[in-house]
């Protein structure tokens, strides 16, 4: 082989080891994809930021996943509509999440692909007002949920 079928060989490997760089960064983890898309507002302990409205997970986000109202606005949030994530990718992080900080003797329903695309194509006119309902309607059934400050 001569150099220029070298250089010619080398740009082809060059090339598909970027492709696959690529392809290897766009399927990332479900803990990775939290941290590079919900961090940023709930932080890496999931916390969030009462006086910001941005609600913690630890000990609260089950009974949002075990509500049909809840399950259908956890997929309404800004920063589930706005993260730029498949549909299996959105369950994958949800899951991440309830499995991380829900409450440990809690059984939960996690989220399909499925259930993600046909959530996700419902309208929601208001998340906020429909957090509010949420919130209330569990409140008065006693269940315990954190301030949310939200105006």
């Amino acid at each position: 082989m001569n150099h220029k079928g070298a250089c010619g060989l080398l740009i082809v490997l060059l090339l598909a080891v970027q492709l696959l760089s690529q392809a290897a960064a766009a399927e990332r983890s479900a803990a990775a994809n939290y941290i590079l898309r919900c961090a940023g507002c709930h932080g890496t302990e999931g916390r969030g930021v009462a006086s910001a409205g941005i609600p913690t997970f630890p000990g609260y986000v089950d009974e949002f996943f075990n509500d049909e109202e809840g399950r259908l606005y956890l997929m309404h949030v800004p920063g589930v509509v706005g993260a730029g994530l498949r549909n299996d990718e959105i369950s994958e992080v949800m899951n991440y999440v309830v499995d991380r900080w829900g409450k440990p003797n809690v059984a939960v329903k996690h989220f399909t692909t499925e259930e993600v695309g046909r959530l996700r194509k419902q309208p929601v006119k208001d998340v906020v007002l429909l957090r509010y309902s949420i919130t209330d309607r569990l409140a008065e059934e006693g269940v315990e949920l954190p301030e949310y400050t939200w105006p």
